[in-house]
Parts: C-alpha cells; structure tokens; sequence
C-alpha cells in the first residue's frame, strides 16, 4: 500500500510537470487579458551574429507561453489578495495613484514602472539598432512607391505622472533619445506627449482612463488631429472628409482593463465619448472583422481616399473611428512590422502605411533588415 501511494505521488507530481510543456502555447501571437505581444521563440543568430541575449529571450519565450500560466496567474493573484488584502504594494501588475488613479506596472509587459523612473534609458549600440531598423523601413517604403508614419503612443504616466503616488525624476526620457533619432532620420512620425501635457489643462475631463491603461477617446481624438495633418500632407491633392465632432461625459463603476488583472470589483472612472457631430461612424465608413486576431478591415465612403495599412496594439482601438474616414480602404494588423510582412505589404498595395506602438514598447515598433 504504501509503495502504491508512492508511486501515485511520483505520477502526479511528473504529470504535473508535464502539463507546462504539454499544453504549451506554441502558436499564440498575442495576450488579450494583458493586451500585448507573446514573446517570440528566439534564434541562435540574430542579424548574423550569435545572440547574446539568447538564453534570456528562452526564458521570456517560456514565462509567457508555458501551459496553464493563465490560472496560476490567477491563482496568485487571488492569494495575494487574501495575504495582503490587495494591498497595491504587495502587488506586481499595478500601482494605486492619487484621487482614484491606477498605473499598469507589470515587469514582464513593459515595465512601466523603470520607465516612470527613467531607469530604461538606451545605450548607444541600442539606439543605433532602433535608428537602422526605422531608417530600413521608411527607405523600403518609399522604394516600393509607400508613405510612411511612425506613431508612438505616450504611456499613461508620462501625461498624468501627477498622479503617481511619487514624483517623478527630472532628466530625459528613453523616449526623448528615439524622438531624437526620428528628428535627425527626417522621416514623418508623431510623439504626441507634448501636446498632450498641453491640451489636458483644457478640459475638466481627463485625456487618460483612471482606471485603464489606455488614453480615451479624448486623448485618441487630439492625436488624430495629429495624425490627420501628416497624411494631408502627404496628399496634397486629395480632399480629406471634415467631420465635426462632440464629446459626450459620462461616468462608470466598471473597472478598466487594469482593475480587472487585479480582482478589484469596480472604481469611478470618466468616459468621455467624442463622435460625429449629427452623424453616426458609419456614415462614413464601414468595417468587419478578419480572421486574424482583433483584425479589422474597414472602407470608406470616399473611394477616391488613400489605400491603408496600419500595424498597431490596444492603443490604436480609439484612434480607430476617427483614422478610417480618413481612407478609403484600411487594414488593421495587431502586430508590430516585421521583415516577414513585406510580401503581404506588396500584395495588398497600401498608399500609406502607420506603424503605431505604446511607448512601453516602442523599441521593438519595427524591425527591418
């Protein structure tokens, strides 16, 4: 007997061990709980030489993919809430500000908090890699007849540090050293912190989700404004749709998406709600799903409008509404540009393509050879 309850034990515990491996995600591209990219399996060579960073990005690719990390996450979450009754500095993912803000902090998705404290500054190999990779992929689009625009999303803190339950430090951020390189490359891109940090004086609305991680469609409409004069630009000849717009307040009990990773039931929050003054979206344009995870394809009213192709994360989601009337057709890919979407840029034959990404991780926005 007692040897069967070894050997019972002995299974168990190997089953367990095997269910990581067995139920590995192996093709799985995106987080939708955590609204970012998995890790991507790495490569003994990489840009021809051996990877120094090879057994690291393993351990990423593992940590982010292993079977079950859902709800052991879970799991954990639910324990550290009964240990320290979610106490915000027991805990990992998130950071309660003042008046009732939250900040997403989580290490493994970006690691908001090293950016608040400006500790993720880039040295000069990194920025000369990033400065190449955008170099490559402005020079391979204007070869192959594309308009280009890089756009960065500014992180919640970096408008509303505020609220943070800490000052933050003085000096530059690491993404003042990549705006510095866009300046010097000459290529078209928007930053749209400044602005940002100027117009929330304007409003008795915040531009940001107290309780989320994203901007709202307040903060989305100010940087397609943005947006909407750098594709002019490009198109001089062409009669862009004027639309005017209201904003709509109101405000919720529900939690955002960062309140939600963390057990908390409900917070007040602002919503905003900017939209067509007398007309409703669809009046301008049209859209449907793709097959691909949160793809989007939409088309415009106007088919004498430029041809888009916009890779972008959670952040593009309010940009959406007031970008697609702006096209007459637009693809919507949840990714970052990467060499092996050249030939589907080819075959789809953008006039334009926006390549957006969060500042958190805007060192991986593009990735051209």
């Amino acid at each position: 007997m007692k040897k069967l309850i070894q050997t019972s034990f002995v299974i168990c515990f190997l089953l367990v061990l095997a269910v990581p491996f067995v139920r590995f995600n192996k093709y799985g591209t995106i987080s939708e709980v955590e609204n970012r990219n998995l890790a991507t399996r790495p490569f003994l060579l990489a840009d021809n030489r051996i990877n120094k960073n090879l057994f690291s990005e393993y351990n990423a690719y593992f940590d982010d993919r292993f079977g079950g990390r859902f709800p052991l996450i879970s799991l954990n979450q639910h324990i550290e809430q009964i240990l320290h009754k979610n106490s915000i500095q027991y805990n990992e993912r998130a950071l309660q500000g003042k008046n009732g803000w939250w900040f997403y902090i989580s290490v493994p998705d970006g690691d908001n908090l090293q950016d608040f404290y400006k500790k993720n500054l880039m040295n000069e190999e990194q920025l000369a890699v990033w400065k190449q990779n955008v170099k490559n992929t402005a020079d391979w689009c204007q070869a192959n007849g594309i308009k280009s625009i890089f756009l960065i999303c500014p992180n919640k803190h970096s408008v509303y540090s505020e609220f943070y339950p800490f000052p933050r430090p003085k000096g530059e951020t690491r993404s003042d050293m990549l705006v510095r390189i866009l300046d010097k490359l000459g290529v078209s891109y928007i930053y749209p912190r400044d602005i940002l940090l100027q117009k929330k004086i304007d409003f008795d609305y915040p531009l940001y989700y107290e309780t989320d991680t994203h901007w709202n469609s307040a903060g989305a409409y100010i940087a397609s404004r943005l947006l909407k004069e750098k594709i002019e630009l490009y198109f001089p000849d062409i009669e862009f749709p004027e639309i005017e717009y209201e904003t709509d307040v109101y405000y919720s009990m529900g939690t955002g998406d960062i309140l939600s990773m963390i057990g908390v039931k409900e917070s007040k929050s602002t919503q905003p709600n900017v939209h067509p003054k007398y007309f409703d979206n669809s009046d301008f344009y049209t859209y449907e799903k793709t097959e691909e995870i949160n793809g989007l394809h939409t088309r415009g009213i106007n088919k004498n409008l430029p041809r888009a192709l916009i890779f972008r994360d959670s952040f593009f989601s309010a940009l959406e509404p007031f970008i697609s009337p702006l096209f007459s057709e637009a693809e919507y890919k949840w990714k970052q540009f990467r060499n092996e979407d050249k030939d589907y840029v080819l075959k789809y034959k953008p006039d334009i393509i926006i390549f957006e990404s969060v500042e958190r991780y805007s060192p991986g926005l593009v990735i051209c050879n």
